[in-house]
Protein backbone atom coordinates (compact mmCIF):
# COMPACT_ATOMS: atom_id res chain seq x y z
CA UNK A 1 0.00 0.00 0.00
CA UNK A 2 2.89 2.53 0.81
CA UNK A 3 4.84 1.96 -2.74
CA UNK A 4 1.14 3.03 -4.44
CA UNK A 5 0.98 6.10 -2.24
CA UNK A 6 4.58 6.90 -2.93
CA UNK A 7 3.55 6.18 -6.95
CA UNK A 8 0.25 8.69 -6.46
CA UNK A 9 2.20 11.36 -4.70
CA UNK A 10 5.26 10.83 -7.44
CA UNK A 11 2.70 11.08 -10.59
CA UNK A 12 0.92 14.53 -8.44
CA UNK A 13 4.68 16.30 -7.76
CA UNK A 14 5.22 15.20 -11.55
CA UNK A 15 1.91 16.66 -12.97
CA UNK A 16 2.28 20.03 -10.67
CA UNK A 17 6.01 20.10 -12.38
CA UNK A 18 4.76 20.10 -15.86
CA UNK A 19 1.54 21.85 -15.46
CA UNK A 20 4.72 25.13 -13.86
CA UNK A 21 6.67 24.71 -16.59
CA UNK A 22 4.13 24.88 -18.87
CA UNK A 23 2.71 27.79 -17.30
CA UNK A 24 6.09 29.43 -16.90
CA UNK A 25 6.63 28.98 -20.70
CA UNK A 26 3.20 30.75 -21.89
CA UNK A 27 3.67 33.60 -19.85
CA UNK A 28 7.49 33.80 -21.00
CA UNK A 29 6.32 33.54 -24.83
CA UNK A 30 3.38 36.12 -23.84
CA UNK A 31 6.05 38.64 -22.43
CA UNK A 32 7.96 38.22 -25.92
CA UNK A 33 4.62 38.89 -27.48
CA UNK A 34 4.13 42.29 -25.42
CA UNK A 35 7.29 43.74 -25.39
CA UNK A 36 7.50 43.49 -29.43
CA UNK A 37 4.40 44.69 -29.78
CA UNK A 38 5.25 47.76 -27.48
CA UNK A 39 8.43 48.52 -29.09
CA UNK A 40 6.40 48.73 -32.52
CA UNK A 41 3.56 50.49 -31.06
CA UNK A 42 6.27 53.65 -30.25
CA UNK A 43 8.43 52.79 -33.39
CA UNK A 44 8.31 55.93 -35.71
CA UNK A 45 6.30 55.37 -38.30
CA UNK A 46 9.12 55.74 -40.98
CA UNK A 47 11.24 53.16 -38.94
CA UNK A 48 11.39 49.95 -41.05
CA UNK A 49 14.54 48.54 -38.51
CA UNK A 50 12.05 48.32 -35.05
CA UNK A 51 9.22 46.45 -37.73
CA UNK A 52 12.09 44.20 -38.28
CA UNK A 53 14.23 43.52 -35.11
CA UNK A 54 10.38 43.09 -33.17
CA UNK A 55 9.39 40.34 -35.82
CA UNK A 56 12.59 38.99 -35.48
CA UNK A 57 12.03 38.29 -31.85
CA UNK A 58 9.15 36.76 -32.20
CA UNK A 59 10.48 34.21 -35.28
CA UNK A 60 13.43 33.45 -32.97
CA UNK A 61 10.95 32.06 -30.32
CA UNK A 62 8.41 31.07 -32.38
CA UNK A 63 5.40 33.13 -31.09
CA UNK A 64 3.50 35.29 -32.62
CA UNK A 65 3.93 34.92 -35.89
CA UNK A 66 0.97 36.49 -37.48
CA UNK A 67 1.90 39.57 -36.53
CA UNK A 68 5.39 39.33 -37.36
CA UNK A 69 4.43 38.71 -40.28
CA UNK A 70 2.18 42.30 -40.30
CA UNK A 71 5.25 43.78 -39.42
CA UNK A 72 7.40 42.56 -42.16
CA UNK A 73 5.14 43.71 -44.47
CA UNK A 74 4.88 47.12 -43.14
CA UNK A 75 9.26 47.19 -42.62
CA UNK A 76 9.39 45.48 -46.33
CA UNK A 77 6.59 48.88 -47.58
CA UNK A 78 8.60 51.44 -46.10
CA UNK A 79 12.32 49.96 -47.24
CA UNK A 80 13.58 47.17 -48.55
CA UNK A 81 16.87 45.62 -46.94
CA UNK A 82 18.35 42.25 -46.64
CA UNK A 83 17.89 42.40 -43.24
CA UNK A 84 13.81 42.01 -43.44
CA UNK A 85 14.12 40.22 -46.97
CA UNK A 86 15.85 37.55 -45.18
CA UNK A 87 13.22 37.53 -42.17
CA UNK A 88 10.36 37.23 -44.39
CA UNK A 89 11.67 34.31 -46.11
CA UNK A 90 12.40 32.62 -42.84
CA UNK A 91 8.66 33.58 -41.85
CA UNK A 92 7.78 31.46 -45.02
CA UNK A 93 10.10 28.65 -43.98
CA UNK A 94 8.18 29.06 -40.50
CA UNK A 95 5.19 28.26 -42.24
CA UNK A 96 6.01 26.23 -45.49
CA UNK A 97 6.09 27.83 -47.74
CA UNK A 98 9.57 27.29 -49.47
CA UNK A 99 9.31 28.70 -52.97
CA UNK A 100 7.91 31.74 -51.18
CA UNK A 101 11.44 31.77 -49.02
CA UNK A 102 13.27 31.19 -52.11
CA UNK A 103 12.13 34.30 -53.43
CA UNK A 104 12.57 36.47 -50.83
CA UNK A 105 16.34 34.79 -49.64
CA UNK A 106 17.07 35.94 -53.45
CA UNK A 107 15.67 38.95 -53.26
CA UNK A 108 17.71 39.60 -50.33
CA UNK A 109 20.92 38.42 -52.19
CA UNK A 110 20.33 41.06 -55.36
CA UNK A 111 19.47 43.85 -52.59
CA UNK A 112 23.01 42.89 -50.91
CA UNK A 113 24.32 42.45 -54.34
CA UNK A 114 22.77 46.26 -55.40
CA UNK A 115 24.11 47.67 -52.14
CA UNK A 116 27.59 46.23 -52.19
CA UNK A 117 28.82 44.55 -54.97
CA UNK A 118 31.27 42.67 -52.42
CA UNK A 119 29.14 41.44 -50.19
CA UNK A 120 28.94 38.05 -48.63
CA UNK A 121 25.64 36.26 -49.09
CA UNK A 122 26.91 32.81 -48.36
CA UNK A 123 24.38 32.47 -45.43
CA UNK A 124 21.43 32.97 -48.02
CA UNK A 125 22.85 30.32 -50.36
CA UNK A 126 22.69 27.90 -47.69
CA UNK A 127 19.77 28.68 -46.82
CA UNK A 128 18.57 28.42 -50.52
CA UNK A 129 20.36 25.37 -50.81
CA UNK A 130 19.04 23.67 -47.22
CA UNK A 131 15.38 24.06 -49.25
CA UNK A 132 16.33 22.72 -52.51
CA UNK A 133 18.12 19.59 -51.14
CA UNK A 134 14.61 19.33 -48.79
CA UNK A 135 12.59 19.37 -51.53
CA UNK A 136 14.79 16.62 -53.37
Amino acid sequence: MSCLKCNFYSLVLLLIAMHLTTVSHASYNERIALKTREAVKKADPCDWYTLAISAAKCLKKEVNLDEASIWLDRSLKIEETPFNLELKGDYYIYNSMPDKAIEYYVRAMNTLKQKNGNSNISNLQKKVANIINIGA
